[in-house]
C-alpha cells in the first residue's frame, strides 16, 4: 500500500490539509501517514484456526515402545526421547483441540501469546492424532511434511513445542522437541494443535 492508497482509502481532502496545518506541514504529514501505512501492512494474522476434533481421555498415559508403535513413530529427535520418552499422565479428560495454520514465521513466544491458556495439550491427546493417522492417512494432522506443533509439559515440568512430521519417504512420524526460547522461527503454513476450550 502507498502512502496516497492509504491516504485517498481513510481521508477526505480536508481532512488531509487539515491534518497538514496541524502536525505543522506536508513533510511532517506525510512521515505520519507513511510509518501508519507500513503498521497497516504488517499486520498479518498470525494463527488462522482450521478445524476443530473431539478426543476420548483415559485414565493413564506413558510414553513407552508399545505406543510408539502404535502410533507408527518411526524417529524420536534427542530433545523429545529425553523429556517426553516414559513420561505418565493420569487422569486425562476428553478435550476438544483446535488445528490453526500458522500464517508467517514466528517464534513460539508470539505463538503462545496468541493462544493464551489454551495454547498446553496433553502428550496423551497429541499422540492419539498420530495414532488415528498412523498410516499418513487424510485427518486434521499435516502429511505433507509441515510440522504439526503441540504445546506440552515435559518431564522437566517445563513446556516444550513438540513436533511431528509425516515423512512420506519413510511411510511414519519423526517427532521432536524444542525449547520454546528456541531463538529459530517456524515456517509459515506449519500448524498449531491448541485445546478448544
Amino acid at each position: 500500500m502507498t502512502t496516497h492508497e492509504f491516504a485517498s482509502a481513510d481521508l477526505t481532502a480536508g481532512q488531509l490539509n487539515a491534518l497538514v496545518k496541524k502536525v505543522g506541514g506536508k513533510d511532517a504529514a506525510l512521515q505520519i501517514l507513511r510509518g501508519t501505512a507500513e503498521v497497516v501492512v504488517n499486520i498479518v494474522k498470525l494463527l488462522t484456526k482450521f478445524t476443530t476434533v473431539q478426543l476420548k481421555g483415559i485414565p493413564q498415559f506413558t510414553m513407552n515402545e508399545e505406543i510408539q508403535k502404535a502410533s507408527n513413530i518411526g524417529y524420536m529427535w534427542d530433545d523429545f526421547k529425553s523429556h517426553f520418552f516414559g513420561k505418565t499422565e493420569e487422569n486425562i479428560g476428553d478435550l476438544t483441540v483446535a488445528t490453526h495454520k500458522l500464517e508467517k514465521n514466528s517464534l513460539d513466544k508470539p505463538i503462545l501469546e496468541e493462544l493464551g491458556e489454551e495454547a498446553e495439550i496433553s502428550l496423551t491427546h497429541f499422540v492419539e492424532l498420530l495414532k488415528q493417522q498412523s498410516q499418513g492417512q487424510d485427518g486434521v494432522l499435516l502429511t505433507n511434511g509441515y510440522a504439526n506443533i503441540a504445546y506440552i509439559k515435559g518431564n522437566d515440568g517445563n513446556l516444550w513445542a513438540v513436533d511431528a512430521r509425516w515423512r512420506s519417504d519413510y511411510r511414519c512420524w519423526h517427532v521432536g522437541a524444542c525449547s520454546v526460547t528456541n531463538p529459530n522461527e517456524w515456517d509459515a503454513g506449519h500448524q498449531i494443535i491448541s485445546c478448544d476450550c
